[in-house]
């Protein structure tokens, strides 16, 4: 038997609407760019999950939500909150987009 302690291993999760997003992204770049791009913006996404998660202070405070945090992977912006467990991704929002109606 080891006596090394377990590492607690930070994860994230998705909001409902982070979800949505998630797949709104995905349909939207299949139907106008095919799958490639689609397939592409995903994993440009997924991998900033993870880098978000494994140092969840890379993003910036959102001044009209101070609890969340925004983190830019081009062209969209991740809101995420920071918590024990890791980080809770609220909204994958384009980066143009109005984003007080969103939050």
């Amino acid at each position: 038997m080891s006596n090394r302690k377990q590492k607690n291993v930070a994860i994230y999760k998705l909001s409902p609407a982070a979800e949505q997003d998630l797949i709104d992204i995905y349909s939207r770049g299949l139907n106008k760019w095919g799958e490639k791009q689609a397939d592409e913006y995903q994993l440009r996404l997924v991998s900033a999950f993870y880098s978000i998660v494994n140092n969840p202070d890379l993003g910036r405070t959102v001044a009209i939500r101070p609890q969340l945090q925004r983190y830019d992977v081009d062209p969209y912006v991740i809101f995420y909150r920071k918590f024990s467990y890791g980080i809770r991704i609220a909204r994958i929002l384009y980066k143009n987009r109005a984003v007080e109606k969103y939050l």
